[in-house]
């Protein structure tokens, strides 16, 4: 789904990523570490939000930078969620649509999923944290995405919202939709990930199964 060779990503003298070279398989993949550590970069370099500085990634077998090809098969939801806050919530979902070719079916099913159909017609601004990020899950479903890259997805929400979200993703990732997640709140997601990637440094220094890494990040 994802393959980084020798990725670096600079920010004037600010080395962000530094060579990171990591392939991410088909399922649910959680990456973890340190703030700062590059994570959320690596995240916006495959969703084609950035350009490397050097080296490559591919997403989806092409190049994600100025590709709306690739962009078209995403689903992405960043932390924090940049959401227009004059618009309503059902206005921004259907603005997603409208780009994904979705339907109103569509995007009823990904509203109900994370339960914002209850503030849908409320602007924006009025919204609590929670419910900003509940909206942002919402959008990166619209559309019937191939892989969907996430970023925090559990942050802002209460310990209800985040046993209802993390199931909420369980239950996607084993109907075989292929997910990334970005997240310091790991634990309840850890049940469901396929695979773990630990990036520190702006480098990705671990890389295996739950059972292989758990034991080695509980430090985290």
């Amino acid at each position: 789904m994802i393959t980084a060779k020798n990725l670096s990503k600079r920010f004037g003298k600010l080395v962000a990523l530094d060579s990171i070279s990591v392939k991410i398989e088909r399922g649910f993949t959680l990456i973890l570490g340190p703030n700062g550590g590059g994570k959320s970069t690596f995240l916006k370099l495959c969703a084609g939000l950035y350009r490397p500085s050097s080296g490559r990634v591919e997403v989806l077998g092409e190049a994600p930078w100025s590709n709306e090809r690739v962009k078209s098969r995403l689903g992405v939801s960043f932390d924090p969620p940049a959401l227009p806050k004059h618009r309503t919530g059902r206005e921004w979902l259907d603005y997603i649509a409208r780009l994904k070719g979705a339907d109103d079916d569509n995007v009823l099913e990904s509203a109900e999923m994370f339960s914002v159909t209850g503030f849908l017609d409320r602007r924006i601004g009025e919204y609590s944290a929670g419910m900003m990020k509940r909206l942002s899950l919402a959008q990166a479903f619209i559309g019937k995405p191939e892989l969907v890259l996430l970023d925090e997805p559990l942050a802002n929400l209460d310990f209800r919202g985040i046993n209802e979200v993390s199931e909420t993703l369980g239950r996607l990732a084993n109907d075989g939709l292929n997910i990334v997640a970005v997240s310091h709140v790991w634990r309840p997601l850890m049940k469901f990930a396929n695979e773990v990637v630990v990036i520190a440094a702006g480098r990705a220094v671990l890389k295996g199964s739950p059972e292989e890494v758990i034991p080695k990040i509980e430090g985290l």
